[in-house]
Order: structure tokens, then C-alpha cells, then sequence
């Protein structure tokens, strides 16, 4: 249902956030114009309306609040309503060499997340890290002055720690994530903007200038797991996690990040699908659990087996009026990536291992096992869109039981 209020200072001032992505609330006295909150604070007037014969409706970006007044907002909404009404787009109006001068790097990264609903809160806020550290200088530039030469500049700099970067370590894998960042943007921003004939203001990605001269960094995939022969050290040392000294001092994170890492290892889950477990996920009676907001934007269901029955059992007695399983420090907040913890919990294994190493090892034992493709690709939520025959294939969560048991067996009896 719709949020409308009067527009006031007052009434925009004590807006509550949302606690993730973005809301509209809608004005009462200017039917059509709505502020956009997202959960990072930012406010903007947006005009969206559907002209006749167009599927999808047009999106205005106005301005921001407060440096918009109310005022302003409503007369310009106004003013847009009726050009749409006309079957006039108000984004194309002005002149070409002005509209190009208006589109900045930020204007496009904001109607980029806007017109992006799919978009995930991580990967907003991987986006939004790499325009401050790497492409703060380039946010208010306008896209059609950051030149291909500037790009090649800037990935060799992030790439050997020089220049503007001299002050930080060289990273390649970054160096390449910000350029993909950057051609992000102006793919989406040579569709996106048109003059007032309808044609594209932006036709060249300067990103391109790497693909020609092929300087893309190499990037090695990880292939670290954790190995059968160090399960057991590997169990043993998470399990003392608790007692680990500094967990002593103080009560902490620790048992909670004691079972979330084991109930990755016996699930195979990514970070964020585990970290965001909810009671209500759990279903006791099917003894399974699903997981809605999962990588491929496919839910996810598996079978519990009896490592992960100890770590619910352990969670329910912690159990308050918290939605997630692993709870984080604040209300109703879940575990949030535990880094200080699991640095302690590799000083007590003895070696180093990442999340994603526990999905490996979970991946690496299901191979062992030597179950089918599907089933494999099924127990980790794999999806290839290119395979025919899988499409074919529906395992529900009673076919996977058996599999899950096998593993978690495999498992436990190198642990044990």
C-alpha cells in the first residue's frame, strides 16, 4: 500500500529509513510526486509516470532533499506530469551538450540502483566503496569528459599502488572490479539517455580501450579448501573457539560464530545466505530449511542432518525475540561478516581458511561421495543455464535427504 503525506520539513526530516534497500512515500498534494529513502540516507524527488503506449513507466529524477526545497519539488512535478501526459519525456528536453554536462558518474550510479530492483544490498554496497576509495574524483564529472585514456591511467594505478593510489597496496582484482563497475555504468548509461530525437547521447564505453590492448589483470580463482586430513583440527580448534582468550574477557560473538561456521561446513551455504537465516526459514516438522534470497534468485531448500540439529538445538537455547539465527549485536540484527572472529578461530586451527573454503570442502566431499551432476549442482544451488537435460531434472528436498545424511557422515567421521 502505498505511503502518502503531506510533504512538509518537518514530516521529511523524521522520515524513518529503510532498514534495507529503498521506499517510496508519496505527496498529498501533488499526485505523482514521491520522495525515494534508501537505507543509506539519501532522499530524492522522483516524478514516475507511465506515458500512453509505453509499457514501462518513466522515471524523473527532480532533485535531492533538502538541497531541493518542497516548493521547488512540487512546481517541477507539476511541470513533468503534464509534459508526460503530452507524451513528452522530460528527461529529453534539455539541449544536448547541457544534458550531457548534467549526467554525472553519481546521477548515473543513482538511476543505475534505481531502475535496478534486482539489485542485491551487498552489491550496492561493494558499488557504492569502490566510487569512494577509487572514483571519488570522477562522481561529479560528467561521464562524456572521463576519457579512455583516463581509464587506462586509472586501472594501472589501482593496479600497481601509484599515482593517486601510492599510499595503497597494488591490487589487480580490484583494479579490474572498478573497471567492470565503470562499464557497468555506461552500458546502462548508453540505453538509458536519449536527446530529443530519440537517439543515444552516449554511444562509446571507454572501458573498451582495456579490451583492445587486453591489459585486464589475470585473475587467479581461489581453489583453497579446507582438506579432509585437516577436518578434524579444523573442527576441533572452531569448537574452542569460545575459550579462545581474548573470547574470555567479555561477552561476545563467539559461540554465535562457533556454530554459524559449522553450519556452513555441513550446508554448504554462501556467507550471506547463511548469515541471514531466519527461525521462520526452518521448518521442524519437514526438517528442512529454505532459503529465499539466494545468489541465482532461486530459493533454496535442503534437508537438516544431525550436526546441523546440534547448532539449532545450541541457537534456540540463545533464542529471544531475534528473527535470525545467528543474531548480530543489535535488535533484531543479524551476524554481520565476523572477521575478528575468525582470525581468532584460525590462531586456534593452525591454518588459514575463508567462508567460501567451507563451501569447497562441503562441494569437495559431495564430489567424493560421487553423486550426480544434478544432485550435485542441486545440493549447492548451482544453475547452468546453457544445460539442457538439467532443466529436465526435478529433485525435491526427500531426494536430497539421503545426500545430505552421506555428507554430513563423510564429514563427522574425518572430524571425530
Amino acid at each position: 500500500m502505498k505511503k502518502i503525506i503531506n510533504f512538509t520539513v518537518k514530516s521529511l526530516d523524521s522520515l524513518e529509513l529503510p532498514s534495507k534497500g529503498q521506499e517510496y512515500v508519496f505527496d498529498e498534494q501533488v499526485k505523482g510526486l514521491s520522495l525515494r529513502t534508501t537505507h543509506l540516507g539519501v532522499k530524492a524527488f522522483v516524478v514516475r509516470k507511465r506515458m500512453k503506449g509505453q509499457a514501462n513507466a518513466t522515471y524523473v529524477h527532480l532533485g535531492y532533499y533538502p538541497d531541493m526545497t518542497i516548493s521547488q519539488a512540487r512546481i517541477e512535478a507539476r511541470e513533468s506530469i503534464n509534459l508526460l501526459s503530452q507524451g513528452i519525456n522530460p528527461n529529453n528536453l534539455k539541449g544536448d551538450v547541457i544534458t550531457k554536462q548534467s549526467i554525472t558518474l553519481q546521477k548515473v550510479f543513482d538511476d543505475y540502483t534505481t531502475s535496478k530492483h534486482n539489485l542485491k544490498e551487498d552489491t550496492v554496497k561493494d558499488y557504492l566503496s569502490i566510487l569512494k576509495n577509487y572514483l571519488a574524483d570522477w562522481n561529479k564529472k560528467p561521464i562524456c569528459e572521463i576519457s579512455r585514456d583516463m581509464v587506462e591511467q586509472r586501472h594501472r594505478e589501482i593496479t600497481y599502488g601509484t599515482g593517486k593510489f601510492a599510499q595503497k597496496d597494488g591490487s589487480p582484482s580490484r583494479a579490474n572490479k572498478t573497471m567492470r563497475v565503470v562499464r557497468a555504468l555506461f552500458n546502462y548509461a548508453i540505453g538509458q539517455y536519449e536527446d530529443i530525437k530519440g537517439e543515444p547521447l552516449f554511444v562509446h564505453n571507454p572501458i573498451a580501450r582495456i579490451t583492445h590492448n587486453k591489459t585486464w589483470n589475470k585473475e587467479n580463482i581461489r581453489q583453497t579448501v579446507v582438506h579432509k586430513h585437516d577436518l578434524k583440527k579444523w573442527y576441533e580448534g572452531v569448537m574452542r573457539l569460545p575459550h579462545h582468550y581474548e573470547n574470555t574477557k567479555s561477552n561476545n560473538s563467539a559461540e554465535v560464530v562457533r556454530d554459524f561456521l559449522i553450519f556452513e561446513m555441513f550446508t554448504g551455504l554462501r556467507r550471506h545466505e547463511a548469515l541471514t537465516l531466519k527461525w521462520e526459514d526452518i521448518d521442524f516438522d519437514n526438517h528442512s530449511f529454505t532459503i529465499e534470497d539466494t545468489k541465482n534468485k532461486e530459493s533454496h531448500s535442503l534437508p537438516l542432518n544431525f550436526k546441523l540439529d546440534e547448532v539449532l538445538e545450541r541457537r534456540m537455547k540463545d533464542r529471544d525475540d531475534n528473527p535470525y539465527i545467528f543474531k548480530g549485536s543489535k535488535p533484531n540484527g543479524h551476524l554481520h561478516p565476523p572477521k575478528r572472529q575468525l582470525h581468532r578461530a584460525r590462531e586456534l586451527i593452525g591454518f588459514e581458511f575463508t567462508n567460501h573454503d567451507l563451501r569447497r570442502a562441503f562441494e569437495t566431499t559431495a564430489n567424493r561421495l560421487a553423486f550426480s551432476k544434478y544432485t550435485l549442482d542441486k545440493l549447492i544451488n548451482h544453475k547452468n543455464s546453457q544445460d539442457i537435460t538439467g532443466r529436465y531434472i526435478v529433485l525435491d528436498i526427500e531426494e536430497l535427504r539421503e545426500p545430505m545424511k552421506m555428507i554430513a557422515e563423510e564429514l563427522w567421521s574425518q572430524m571425530k
